[in-house]
């Protein structure tokens, strides 16, 4: 993760605007690449995004479509879309058989991801791709898209990235790169990451079935099989739980008022059994990523810069640059 984050720097140190979103999902993918499956994707290398990156689009996007769109429109114009789809699920396909085959050609094994499953003897070829396709794509998309709002309202709000910058000053000090444990002690920019994506949830909604008939909240009849949507954006602006919810205030994720809440009202990371199984993975890279930039850099955005966001599945920032100025 440092060794990454040290190339976003090399990259950012050059001068002049930046494209957030799209260095993120660089950060986050070679980063999920190298630490789990030992795998570069030379994305600070390239002038464009690796091939992986759109053809994950694809399919994410293909995927908000089938669900909310009615099988008749689906029938009339789904076929173009479905080849397309199609050709995107190969491409993801060739891509993590390379990983595999880099892997193996260096006698398999290893203490990552990778090397576990391989090495398990449990999970045929195709498992294991399909594990390492949803690693990658959940690993690099949500990531990103948390880092990129955390920017944003870091850019927005000087005071709150000064108090952030300071601690990590105070913790890290003088060191090139923090030790591992040096992370996790910066608490205030956890909170910023915590309230970005209050306001943000990349993943912004899970569902629940019914198992049996039932009223929900005693107002909502549901028949077994019948679904409900959980809307994270609305539950993380609910004024009764969040005062003025469309605020960034960090301090909302101070220990005593998160313990003051009730339980199931920040659900950023989904619940229960299909909660992201990568969320200290995800927690350690980003606070790790925002440290280090606070610790480097002013977050210059354009004046007239608004926020807008764009929804493949999951959300994150769209149009949003900055100018990163060395301390």
């Amino acid at each position: 993760m440092v060794e990454v984050t040290a190339q976003l720097v090399a990259k950012w140190d050059r001068g002049g605007e930046v494209d957030v979103s799209a260095d993120m999902t660089a950060l986050a993918l070679e980063t999920t690449g190298r630490v789990g499956f030992g795998y570069s994707f030379e994305s600070f290398e390239r002038s464009t995004a690796h091939p992986f990156v759109s053809a994950t689009l694809g399919p994410l996007r293909y995927a908000q479509r089938r669900n909310f769109t009615f099988p008749l429109v689906r029938t009339l114009f789904g076929g173009r879309a479905e080849e397309r789809y199609r050709r995107d699920l190969a491409h993801l396909a060739e891509v993590v058989d390379e990983v595999v085959r880099a892997r193996r050609a260096e006698g398999g094994g290893g203490a990552d991801l990778l090397g576990l499953m391989l090495d398990s003897g449990a999970l045929d070829e195709v498992n294991i791709r399909d594990q390492v396709i949803t690693f990658l794509i959940a690993g690099h998309e949500t990531t990103s898209g948390a880092l990129s709002f955390a920017l944003h309202y870091l850019s927005r709000h000087p005071e709150v990235a000064e108090r952030a910058r300071a601690e990590v000053d105070a913790v890290w000090g003088a060191a090139e790169a923090p030790e591992f444990e040096q992370v996790a002690k910066l608490r205030y920019v956890r909170r910023v990451l915590d309230e970005a994506l209050r306001l943000w949830p990349t993943a912004p909604v899970y569902a629940r079935e019914a198992r049996r008939g039932t009223v929900l909240g005693g107002r909502y009849p549901l028949e077994a099989g019948q679904w409900v949507l959980v809307l994270l954006p609305l539950v993380h602006r609910n004024p009764e739980v969040w005062p003025s919810p469309e605020s960034f205030d960090p301090d909302r994720f101070a220990p005593d008022r998160v313990r003051a809440r009730p339980a199931h009202v920040y659900k950023p990371f989904g619940t229960g059994e299909r909660a992201c199984i990568g969320r200290q993975f995800a927690v350690h890279e980003a606070t790790l990523a925002l440290g280090t930039l606070l610790r480097r850099y002013d977050l210059v955005a354009s004046p007239d810069h608004r926020l807008r966001v764009a929804e493949a599945l999951t959300l994150k920032p769209e149009g949003f640059t900055l100018t990163p100025r060395r301390r």
